[in-house]
C-alpha cells in the first residue's frame, strides 16, 4: 500500500482542499463515523477505509494510488504522459477525474450532507444570482456539479428540476448526485426530471451542435469549478450555450472565495489550473463575448472592498450585453456575426 501511495505522489498529484469537510476530530471518532456509514460506501471504498483503519484521508490517497496503478497497465501512454506533461488536455482531465472520484468515494465519511447555515446562505445567493430576473422557469446548466449541491437551491428559486442539467467528469460524483436525486424525488416530486451526466464541457458543446433545435440554457453556473479550467476558454465555451435573450447569464462562484482557490492552486497545481479571475480579468474576458460583469450589491461599491469580499465569497454574474456585441436575441449569435 505504501508503494501505491508513492505512485500517486510521484506524479505530484495532491488532493485539492474541499470545502465543507466535517471530519471528526479524533481518530476514534473517525472510526466510529466510518462504522455509522458502512452501508453508504460501496465495497471497494469500504475495503480501502478498513485497510486505512478508518482514516478517510489515507483511504483517499490509497484509492488514487490503486487507480494510477491500474492506469499504468491499462493505458501506459496516458500514464507516462501524466508524469511528463500533466497539463496536456487529456492528462489534466484524467487527473481531475481521478481526484474527484477519490473524494466522492468517501463523501459519506468526510462530508455532512446538510450544508452549514452559512453555506446555505451563500448557495441561496448563488441560485438567486442565476435565476432572479430571468424566465419564470429558467433552464439551468451546472458545470462541475459534483454531488448536485446546488440543485435544491435552484429549485427554491423557481428553476424547474426538469430543466436542470448537471455535468461532471467524475463518474463517482455523478453517481452520488443521482442517488441523492432519487431520494429527493421520492420525497418531493418537484425534483423529478433533473438530469446528471458524466460529461465534460467540450463534449456538451459537441452534443449541442448535433442537437435538433440546438441546446441552450438561460443560466449557466460554474460553482467551485472554474479553477479546473482555463477561464477564458471555459467562458467562451459556456457563452456558446447561453440562450439568446437579454436575461441570459453565466454565474461564477466559490463558497470559500478567491483566497481559498489561490491556496488550492498553490497546493494542487496539476489539477487546479487557475485562480478565480480578478475584476479586471473578467472585464477583459467578458467584453469580447458580448457579456457584462455584474456584482451583488452586498459586495459594496469600491473596487478594494469588492475584491476583499470576493476573497471570502466569490460571486460574479456575466450578463448578456446587447450594447456591446451581445447575443442579438434572434439567432443566438453575437451582433454582426453571420450564421453558418
Amino acid at each position: 500500500m505504501v508503494l501505491s501511495m508513492l505512485t500517486g505522489l510521484s506524479l505530484g498529484l495532491t488532493l485539492p482542499r474541499t470545502p465543507a469537510v466535517t471530519l471528526p476530530r479524533s481518530r476514534s471518532s473517525l472510526i466510529a463515523c466510518a462504522e455509522q456509514t458502512k452501508q453508504q460506501l460501496d465495497a471497494d471504498a469500504q475495503a480501502l477505509l478498513d485497510e486505512a483503519n478508518g482514516d478517510a484521508m489515507m483511504a483517499r490517497a490509497n484509492y488514487i494510488g490503486y487507480t494510477l496503478a491500474y492506469l499504468e497497465d491499462a493505458e501506459p501512454e496516458l500514464y507516462a504522459a501524466l508524469k511528463s506533461d500533466p497539463s496536456r488536455e487529456d492528462c489534466h482531465a484524467a487527473l481531475v477525474e481521478i481526484t474527484w472520484d477519490a473524494i466522492a468515494a468517501f463523501l459519506p465519511v468526510t462530508h455532512n450532507p446538510v450544508p452549514t447555515p452559512a453555506a446555505q446562505k451563500k448557495l441561496a445567493a448563488i441560485a438567486r444570482a442565476g435565476c432572479d430576473g430571468v424566465s419564470p422557469t429558467p433552464s439551468t446548466l451546472d458545470i462541475g456539479c459534483g454531488n448536485g449541491l446546488l440543485l435544491p437551491f435552484l429549485a427554491a428559486c423557481g428553476a424547474p428540476a426538469a430543466k436542470y442539467r448537471g455535468i461532471d467528469v467524475s463518474g463517482r460524483m455523478i453517481s452520488v448526485a443521482k442517488a441523492a436525486l432519487d431520494r429527493k424525488a421520492a420525497a418531493e416530486p418537484i425534483y423529478a426530471g433533473a438530469r446528471f451526466d458524466e460529461l465534460n464541457l467540450k463534449d456538451l458543446l459537441q452534443e449541442a451542435e448535433q442537437a435538433e433545435g440546438g441546446l441552450t440554457f438561460d443560466a449557466i453556473f460554474f460553482n467551485a469549478a472554474l479553477q479546473f479550467f482555463r477561464p477564458s476558454e471555459a467562458l467562451a465555451a459556456a457563452a456558446q450555450l447561453l440562450a439568446p435573450g437579454p436575461d441570459s447569464r453565466l454565474v461564477l462562484s466559490h463558497l470559500q472565495g478567491a483566497a481559498f482557490v489561490r491556496q488550492e492552486r498553490e497546493e494542487s497545481p496539476t489539477t487546479v489550473l487557475s485562480a478565480m479571475p480578478s475584476l479586471a480579468e473578467l472585464e477583459a474576458m467578458a467584453g469580447p463575448l458580448g457579456l457584462q460583469v455584474a456584482l451583488p450589491s452586498f459586495f459594496g461599491s469600491e473596487a478594494g472592498e469588492i475584491e476583499k469580499a470576493m476573497d471570502d465569497f466569490y460571486l460574479v454574474i456575466l450578463r448578456w450585453d446587447a450594447d456591446h456585441g451581445g447575443v442579438d436575441g434572434e439567432t443566438g449569435l453575437p451582433a454582426g456575426a453571420e450564421e453558418m
